[in-house]
C-alpha cells in the first residue's frame, strides 16, 4: 500500500480540484479555503493509515478542528446534521468492531465521527458507502493478482478518506437519491 502514496495524493488534490471548480463552493474564500484544510488533513490521516495501519489521536483531533471550524465558515450543514454525522457512522462501526474483533480500527471509528461533523449525516452515510465500495474493489484487485491472501487485513481509512473527499461535493445529492430523504 506504501508504493501508492504519491498517486494517493494527486487523486486527493484532484477530488479537491474538480470539485472545488464544478462545486457550489467556489462561491466563497472562507467556505473553499475550510474544505481545502479538510481534505489536506484527511488526505495526511490517510497516508499514515497507509503507513502504519494507524490512524493517530492527533490527526483526528486536526479533522475535528477543522470540523468545527467549518461551523463558522459554512452554513450547511446545519448543526443538527453535524451532531447526527457525528454518530451516524461512527457507532455501527464501533458495534462491528465489537461483535468481530479486528473489522474496524479505532482510527477508522474517531476518524468517521470527526468526519461526521464536518459533512454532515447525510454526507457521511454517502461517504462511508463510497470508502467501503473503493476499499471493497481495492481489496479485491489485490486478490486476483495475489498481492493479498483471502484473511489479510488492509487500512480502511484511506478509502474513508477518500469516500469523505467526494462526500463534501457529492454526499448529500447521492444520500438523497439513494435513501429518498
Amino acid at each position: 500500500m506504501k508504493k501508492y502514496y504519491a498517486a494517493y495524493i494527486v487523486l486527493m488534490l484532484s477530488v479537491f480540484c474538480i470539485g472545488s471548480c464544478l462545486s457550489a463552493y467556489q462561491g466563497g474564500f472562507s467556505e473553499t479555503f475550510t474544505v481545502f484544510l479538510f481534505i489536506i488533513t484527511i488526505t495526511e490521516a490517510g497516508c499514515l493509515d497507509m503507513k502504519s495501519r494507524k490512524i493517530p489521536d492527533k490527526w483526528n483531533a486536526v479533522i475535528l478542528g477543522t470540523a468545527l471550524l467549518s461551523c463558522v465558515t459554512m452554513p450547511e450543514p446545519v448543526p443538527v446534521s453535524r451532531i447526527i454525522g457525528l454518530f451516524c457512522v461512527s457507532v455501527p462501526f464501533l458495534i462491528g468492531a465489537l461483535l468481530v474483533p479486528g473489522s474496524f480500527g479505532g482510527g477508522d471509528i474517531k476518524l468517521m465521527a470527526a468526519g461526521g461533523v464536518f459533512l454532515g449525516w447525510k454526507a457521511a452515510l454517502a461517504s462511508a458507502v463510497i470508502g467501503i465500495f473503493l476499499g471493497g474493489i481495492w481489496a479485491g484487485g489485490c486478490l486476483i493478482m495475489g498481492e493479498i491472501e483471502r484473511k489479510a487485513c488492509f487500512p480502511l481509512g484511506p478509502f474513508l478518506c477518500l469516500g469523505m473527499a467526494f462526500g463534501v461535493y457529492i454526499g448529500n445529492p447521492l444520500a438523497e437519491y439513494f435513501f429518498n430523504l
